[in-house]
């Protein structure tokens, strides 16, 4: 679990024996005295810098006159124990029976010197964390609302009784079936979700004739080992034109191999993430192994299947086991609404930043509203949210990266509950659960709206070479390209950033190589659509990226053999390619630039940033020391991608992560370089904010760029931007 361990005395480990006085309350079997029980400790099961949990198993009863009944009903259970720093003296309160029934009470409470130690029976449903570990993260849609459903309404009961709770963590809230046994254990919940929503895993057509030897050891870039995942189809919604390519149609040299289909990989282990890079200022390339000889360092490599969704994702029904409840662990927790200046013991990855600070809270209903919404993203995540110091403590990175193939649609509800500051998130449980039920109500009719009138679109690019970098570099190296057919239903757009620090060729010359061959393609596949000819997005996508990768390694062949350099040298880009067919976008990406969904109030990221601070996250990195890293901007996987043998670069298949998403009217697509990102406001958060401002208050695509560039100048303008805008109405 990436949790900050801490070497505080007193901590109870694996193996201890912890011995309490237990009565008879929270068993089925009766006793007259309370009995001393020895508890051995099986394994910790949770680890914070202020707190554990723990499993333990009753091994002995110090009692010799007690039934064998009662003596096995002490045996039989398992027991978590939950150990926290002690804070300031607890206070006397009155809890009134209603406030009861939402907790679960401990059987005992030892007080030992700095720790604070509740001992519970575990025979009440599931804890929420254990959950989501048994079924590997991957919770459906409909699973994920019946939890926060559950889990919401606790809390919005909590906070109407006129209390709050401060320290929500997915281990001490458990959720149950009152109509599945007596103790409400999630049976048929839990067999739906380890064997549903897993992807098809499939053996590579090549993988037989593999020869797993010293030579192919020796390229990592060669395909071995691949995973290739074939997602489950839209539906009714999937696009009709999917099929074999025409390869005379799309092949740029004969004999060219063509791209197989979405595959992914699965990630190297993270090698030297602090290795040697040279600063570009906001663009950089990551140096690679010299002894391995290859080029843009691709040892995060990860090919992505993405937002394929499973008709069953977003539309099954609650299941026949009923709606779910929830019930927290330890009363001892709660605090009277309203100013809070007790010490309070607090969970990195949960703690509102107000509460980590040691600042205190307001009114502790807002920082109830931040756990909830960093207890969303671990249901989305099936992670710890990787919380920093540098991000004020909200998630350094969206919940979706760590499971691409998740729908969109909840990171806006996420990105508001978690904001730093507490007058900005959610004014209520009340209000936050409207936006959670319409952001799911929204999922659910994208899987099925775009099926009987595809939306028809309206886009524009522009690129700037930015007001500032004009200073440092006169040559714009963002380059864009869009194209439309005349019914507006068929489009390519494509944008890059060439990266600017290069010996071996230029930034402009990687970018505009995609571009020209995008054009090139289009003018291929155009003819096709009209015709209503067959062909696979996924393939004119990958013959656009390998096309500009050969263009990137022959010019430097041409004018560097033999080639002596540093391979981080050789120019680069990074590069979005979104092909879309009636609403349908299949969307190739490379490097650290940008697609945003935005829809109504909300904006979410859809790519993945490849540079070494998102990518040492997902490696399980804590997000601290991921985030000091120097040069974390780095490129870790961009266009430009070889092997050196002999003096000579040989072109290697760039890989793209590949998306494809059902669009809805009234969707809007933000592709963007980083020059926008990066200056139009003074922190990521800010940017974002004023960027979906900028959306919301032009319709218009091409003035909707132009307000963008002057947004991105009007911060500063030190980089180049390239931006495409598309609106599906």
């Amino acid at each position: 679990m990436n949790a900050k361990e801490t070497e505080t005395p007193g901590w109870t480990q694996r193996g201890d024996v912890i011995e309490c006085r237990v009565d008879d309350q929270a068993y089925d079997a009766s006793f007259e005295d309370s009995v001393a029980l020895k508890l051995y400790v099986d394994e910790v099961l949770e680890k914070f810098e202020a707190r554990r949990v723990l499993v333990a198993s009753a091994r002995e009863v110090v009692a010799d006159d007690i039934s064998d009944e009662a003596r096995e009903a002490l045996l039989h259970p398992t027991y978590l124990i939950e150990e926290s720093k002690k804070v300031a003296e607890e206070r006397d309160r009155d809890w009134s029976e209603p406030l009861k029934e939402l907790v679960r009470l401990p059987i005992e409470v030892q007080q030992t010197e700095g720790l604070k130690r509740s001992v519970f029976v575990d025979n009440v449903g599931i804890s929420v964390g254990d959950l989501v570990d048994l079924v590997r993260g991957e919770l459906k849609i409909h699973q994920i609302e019946m939890i926060f459903g559950a889990v919401s309404e606790l809390f919005e009961k909590l906070h109407d009784s006129g209390w709050v709770h401060l320290g929500l963590t997915p281990w001490n809230v458990r959720v149950f079936d009152e109509q599945n046994g007596d103790d409400g254990f999630l049976k048929a919940f839990l067999s739906d979700s380890v064997s549903a929503d897993r992807a098809t895993v499939l053996t590579p057509p090549d993988a037989e004739n593999q020869e797993d030897d010293e030579e192919t050891q020796d390229k990592p870039f060669d395909d071995r080992g691949r995973t290739v995942v074939e997602l489950k189809p839209l539906g009714e919604g999937q696009d009709n034109r999917d099929a074999e390519t025409n390869d005379d149609e799309l092949q740029a040299d004969e004999g060219e191999e063509q791209p197989e289909a979405i595959d992914t990989n699965e990630s190297d282990d993270l090698e030297d993430a602090n290795g040697d890079v040279e600063e570009d200022g906001d663009q950089s390339a990551a140096v690679v192994d010299d002894d391995l000889n290859m080029a843009r360092a691709q040892s995060f490599e990860s090919e992505v299947s993405f937002a394929e969704l499973d008709e069953t994702s977003v539309s099954e029904v609650v299941p026949e086991t009923g709606g779910l409840m929830a019930i927290l662990d330890g009363i001892d927790r709660l605090y009277p609404a309203g100013k809070i200046n007790d010490e309070i013991a607090v969970t990195p990855g949960f703690s509102a930043p107000e509460l980590l600070s040691g600042l205190g809270t307001e009114d502790g209903e807002t920082a109830d509203i931040f756990s909830l919404g960093m207890f969303l993203y671990f249901l989305t995540a099936g992670v710890v949210p990787p919380a920093s110091v540098y991000t004020r403590y909200s998630p350094a990175i969206p919940a979706r990266n760590f499971r691409p193939g998740f729908a969109p649609g909840l990171q806006a509800v996420i990105a508001r509950a978690t904001r730093p500051r507490p007058e900005d998130r959610f004014a209520s449980i009340k209000t936050l659960m409207e936006a959670f039920d319409d952001a799911v109500e929204v999922m659910r009719r994208r899987q099925h709206e775009g099926v009987a009138m595809p939306p028809k679109l309206r886009l524009a690019s522009d690129t700037h070479i930015g007001i500032a970098k004009r200073r440092s570099n006169p040559t714009n190296q963002d380059s864009v390209f869009s194209a439309t057919s005349d019914d507006n239903r068929f489009s390519l757009v494509v944008v890059a950033d060439g990266v600017s620090t290069a010996n071996y060729g230029s930034g402009d010359l990687a970018s505009t190589a995609l571009t020209e061959e995008a054009q090139k393609v289009w003018e291929e596949v155009l003819p096709m659509y009209l015709m209503d000819e067959e062909f696979n997005p996924i393939d004119i996508i990958s013959s656009i990226m390998s096309r500009a990768n050969d263009r990137i390694v022959n010019y430097v062949n041409e004018h560097h053999t033999p080639f002596r350099g540093s391979p981080h040298e050789v120019m680069g880009s990074t590069a979005l390619v979104a092909l879309i067919i009636d609403g349908m976008v299949t969307l190739g990406s490379l490097g650290d630039s940008r697609v945003y969904l935005q829809r109504g109030a909300g904006m979410e990221q859809l790519t993945i940033d490849h540079n070494l601070w998102t990518l040492s996250i997902l490696e399980g990195v804590g997000a601290d020391s991921a985030l000091s890293m120097p040069h974390g901007d780095a490129l870790a996987r961009c266009l430009g991608t070889f092997i050196v043998e002999k003096g000579t670069l040989d072109a290697v298949d760039p890989k793209p992560d590949l998306f494809r998403f059902q669009f809805m009217e009234g969707d809007t697509l933000l592709m963007t370089t980083d020059g926008l990102v990066d200056f139009a406001g003074t922190n990521l958060l800010a940017s974002e904010d004023n960027i979906l401002s900028v959306l919301l208050a032009e319709p218009d695509p091409a003035l909707a760029c132009l307000e963008l560039i002057l947004l991105a100048n009007r911060g500063g303008g030190g980089d180049n931007i390239g931006l495409s805008v598309i609106r599906f109405q």
